[in-house]
């Protein structure tokens, strides 16, 4: 819960931020800042090597040994990553033809510096299940940003606007993480301790990698095929499937791992339960709310962003239903991880990440709109090869995975039915088109989870309502 109010706090504060710089800067700034964020984003699931997620995974009390290690890992590869990525900021301007805004990369090569030397700490209040600090530092790295952000966009204007809020809150987030958890580097004592926690974040490390470039391959392809001001309206695009869909299943990981460890301590039979459960639950939420965003994507576009931003609605709709679909395989990610097998995700992540890229690189022919049905089909594929693989790893039965994705199927399939009916009643493109469609939605997706997944409803209320019970 204290993950859910971080995470839903800081972007509800972002998107509040995107609405108010899209009235006050063109596409062209934010395809710029795209840009430079999703190369950084690639950058970003390096940082540590793995080594904050074997943190986690150990299961260690403290500050020890490897812990000090690994802060001693984590600030040499920032400091590196952040130095190269300044040094050929014109080099990466250039690839996205824009020349003209170098000074924008290279501040934004600030970010992994600062990213990466607080991960070890976050890491450990991860570990410890300190999720209430981290709710902390993640509510203070978004008021941050807009308090460089939009002051500046009203005077300097341009990209670097949000680029200095960006760089500006992580910053502040990377001096929190440092009071709160104050880790010593090992300079000389612990390096016999590093082959063991490169040998397992070195695969945590791939499967971080390849899932960042897998996240981030359409915006390059965009980026250097069709160009930035296109990014900026894929970008746009990207923006309500993220807030409400990605970002719940990033929640979701960042606990993921430390339950999933502890499950493993307990036993294998509660780990696969704990795995089917949040596959059951993420599969409702993911489908169901990639089939309203795909609904309401012709209002919801002009209305929240405003009329300049059209081109992005046919990608939302294809946006939308592709992220609803990664959510079905997402809950079974950490558990490879935890149980110290994340070699055989590796296996499936590296053919798929290839095929992906092929598949951008011929979609883009086609614009943004070839681009995101690329991703839809990417996305469907790959959660049922997901879903095969965690039969073959761990002995889940097919009819066990079934089960806990049929539900949310028949959800999104009831949900994105009223709604299309409600809007071909009503005007397109309208504020009061976007309220009633969205409450149709809602009611039907409340509606039919009672139908067809009441005790996953009842059981998740009933949860929710004991941990409050406990909390006071």
């Amino acid at each position: 819960m204290w993950t859910t109010l971080a995470w839903g706090s800081n972007r509800i504060v972002i998107l509040g931020l995107t609405l108010l710089l899209a009235r006050l800067l063109t596409p062209e700034d934010f395809g710029v800042v795209t840009a430079a964020v999703t190369i950084i984003a690639m950058l970003d699931a390096a940082l540590d090597l793995g080594v904050g997620a074997a943190v986690v995974a150990r299961q260690e009390q403290g500050i020890t040994a490897a812990t000090r290690m690994a802060m001693t890992i984590n600030l040499a590869i920032s400091a590196a990553i952040s130095v190269a990525g300044i040094a050929a900021a014109p080099w990466i301007a250039d690839l996205f033809d824009a020349d003209a805004q170098a000074n924008v990369f290279a501040l934004l090569f600030l970010y992994p510096l600062f990213r990466g030397a607080g991960q070890v700490s976050d890491a450990v209040l991860k570990r410890d299940l300190q999720f209430k600090r981290r709710t902390a530092i993640d509510l203070t790295r978004a008021a941050v940003r807009v308090a460089i952000s939009v002051p500046l966009a009203l005077t300097v204007g341009g990209a670097v606007s949000i680029a200095a809020g960006i760089v500006g809150g992580e910053l502040v987030a990377m001096l929190l993480l440092w009071i709160l958890v104050p880790i010593r580097p090992a300079l000389r004592a612990h390096w016999h301790l590093a082959p063991d926690l490169l040998r397992f974040g070195g695969l945590v490390t791939v499967i971080r990698v390849l899932g960042s470039i897998r996240a981030s391959a359409d915006y390059l392809v965009v980026g250097a095929m069709i160009g930035t001001t296109a990014l900026g309206f894929y970008g746009m695009a990207y923006k309500l499937p993220e807030l409400i869909i990605e970002n719940v299943l990033w929640i979701f990981s960042a606990v993921a791992l430390s339950t999933y460890s502890k499950a493993r301590v307990i036993s294998a039979d509660v780990l696969t339960s704990g795995m089917l459960r949040a596959t059951r639950i993420l599969s409702i939420y993911g489908l169901t709310a990639g089939a309203a965003l795909a609904v309401i994507a012709p209002e919801a576009v002009p209305v929240l962003f405003s009329a300049q931003w059209a081109p992005a609605i046919t990608p939302m709709v294809f946006i939308s239903l592709a992220l609803g679909l990664m959510a079905v395989g997402w809950a079974s990610g950490d558990v490879f991880t935890a149980t110290g097998r994340p070699g055989t995700l590796v296996a499936l992540d590296v053919p798929a990440t290839v095929a992906l890229i092929i598949g951008f690189v011929i979609a883009a022919d086609h614009g943004l709109v070839g681009v995101a049905v690329a991703l839809l089909i990417f996305n469907l594929l790959y959660c049922v090869a997901r879903l095969a693989l965690v039969r073959y790893a761990h002995g889940t039965s097919w009819r066990r995975l079934l089960t806990a994705v049929a539900p949310a199927v028949a959800i999104a399939a009831v949900t994105g039915g009223v709604g299309l009916l409600v809007r071909s009643f009503l005007p397109t493109g309208q504020f009061l088109t976007l309220v009633v469609v969205s409450l149709a939605c809602a009611v039907a997706a409340i509606g039919a989870g009672l139908v067809f997944a009441r005790s996953t409803v009842t059981d998740t209320v009933a949860l929710l309502r004991r941990r409050r019970v406990g909390a006071g």
